[in-house]
């Protein structure tokens, strides 16, 4: 990426977050307060109630508002027992899916090595996708071979998972996501592009652009840390730029982009990226607006 560009793309992450921001002030949200019990007692209002929950946890993680998505999850978890025996354990999936969702928010890897969510059993792939991301990703700056050996394992399931469930499957992507995490651990940079571009590809078909839900662990953030973590800070600042660009609301590729312009010198648009991202968590809680201080 050229000097005579980086004005140019700078604007434009500027440009959509106004944009974003102020189609959200707009809207109303129809979140309700993080404690109110959803409707999950008939098929058609537990239907909706799932895509609320989606929608309403991700718009507290997007905002850092960590301890009201933990509010909002504790009580769907209870609201478990209100749902038909035949269909709990496929809001149980979801409250799983959205609890791991929060977790790797935090950019934690090392804690997240050792996590068992509740009830991730109801999506196999779940587990292994955070484990094993976690694991490679905590490996990366020391090698660490037992971090590598934990990471195959959860790769070696997953392989299992995605044979049975076919190339368009969250199986198959979790299974990429963990083989190119592996690979960039292992300094192969090329198959770590190629397997996470695949990964990427597959979340394109996976989620709809108005769907409520988004992946667990984006592929191409994963790539944007590598290659900003191995030196290659334009690569780096090119993939950050696609996902403020797929995601505009989201904080951590902000902070990872002000960090690879950090390192190219860019000293004025990474404090404007920066203020970016405070913008966006302006009323975050604490432990996040601890993550761009």
């Amino acid at each position: 990426m050229t000097t005579r560009l980086i004005p140019i793309v700078s604007w434009l992450a500027a440009a959509w977050l106004v944009a974003t921001t102020a189609v959200g002030a707009q809207s109303p949200t129809a979140c309700a307060e993080p404690r109110a019990v959803p409707d999950v007692v008939t098929a058609a209002s537990r239907d909706a109630a799932g895509l609320v929950l989606a929608r309403c946890v991700r718009v507290d993680i997007e905002a850092g508002r960590w301890r009201d998505a933990d509010a909002r999850l504790e009580v769907a978890r209870g609201a478990a027992a209100l749902v038909a025996t035949s269909a709990r354990g496929t809001w149980l999936a979801e409250v799983a899916r959205l609890e791991a969702l929060r977790r790797v928010d935090t950019g934690d890897w090392g804690a997240l090595v050792d996590l068992v969510l509740p009830d991730e059993a109801t999506l196999p792939w779940l587990g292994p996708l955070v484990r094993g991301v976690a694991a490679a990703r905590a490996s990366w700056a020391a090698q660490d071979g037992g971090l590598q050996a934990r990471a195959r394992a959860e790769l070696g399931r997953l392989e299992t998972l995605a044979a049975a469930a076919g190339p368009i499957s969250e199986a198959e992507r979790a299974r990429l996501v963990v083989q190119g995490a592996m690979a960039g651990a292992q300094y192969e940079r090329d198959e770590m592009q190629l397997l996470l571009d695949a990964a990427h590809d597959l979340e394109q078909r996976l989620y709809a652009p108005d769907d409520p839900r988004s992946p667990v662990v984006l592929a191409w953030e994963v790539e944007a840390d590598l290659l900003r973590l191995t030196d290659r800070y334009a690569a780096a600042s090119e993939r950050y730029l696609d996902l403020v660009v797929e995601w505009p609301r989201r904080v951590q590729t902000r902070v990872g982009l002000a960090a690879a312009y950090r390192r190219l010198g860019y000293a004025a648009q990474a404090d404007e990226t920066l203020a970016q991202a405070r913008a966006l968590w302006a009323e975050a809680d604490a432990e996040a607006q601890a993550l761009v201080k």
